[in-house]
């Protein structure tokens, strides 16, 4: 009996599935980069004989042809020949990459946060002043936070 993994790897040279051969190339290509850019590309596909890469908006120029002189190094030289991991990529006819910048954030952002963002003031008012207001709603509300005020400052 087969596993997933047998099935998948047996379709995936039919011509009808190559695009799981395509997305395997692709991922092989992507894990040949620097792990910082491998972070900061977010997809990539290849159509018409062209691969494309989808990058950040955080990688600059020159990490853009670092991906583009890397990944047509690896392409035009031996190297995919006789390296076993990127066998998926022997049959692509890749003659053009092209890296494309997504100016959207990512969905995982956190932003950074201090210590400062988290400061809890004490209270320093005694709550001894005298209320008076016409609109009797504020002049309660406005003594139910003085007894709060007081309450808290006797402990």
């Amino acid at each position: 009996m087969k596993n997933a993994s047998q099935i998948i790897s047996s379709i995936q040279y039919k011509p009808q599935y190559k695009r799981i051969l395509q997305h395997k190339c692709v991922q092989k290509l992507r894990s040949i980069m620097l792990p910082a850019i491998q972070k900061n590309i977010k997809y990539g596909y290849i159509r018409e004989k062209t691969l494309h890469f989808v990058i950040s908006s955080t990688l600059n120029k020159y990490d853009k042809d670092n991906i583009i002189n890397t990944i047509k190094m690896v392409l035009n030289g031996r190297m995919i020949e006789k390296n076993a991991n990127l066998f998926e990529c022997i049959d692509e006819k890749i003659e053009d990459v092209v890296v494309k910048v997504d100016h959207r954030p990512q969905g995982n952002f956190k932003p950074y946060t201090t210590d400062v963002h988290n400061l809890r003031y004490h209270e320093r008012s005694t709550g001894n002043i005298e209320i008076s207001m016409q609109d009797s709603s504020l002049e309660k509300l406005a003594q139910e936070i003085q007894a709060i005020i007081k309450e808290n400052n006797d402990t």
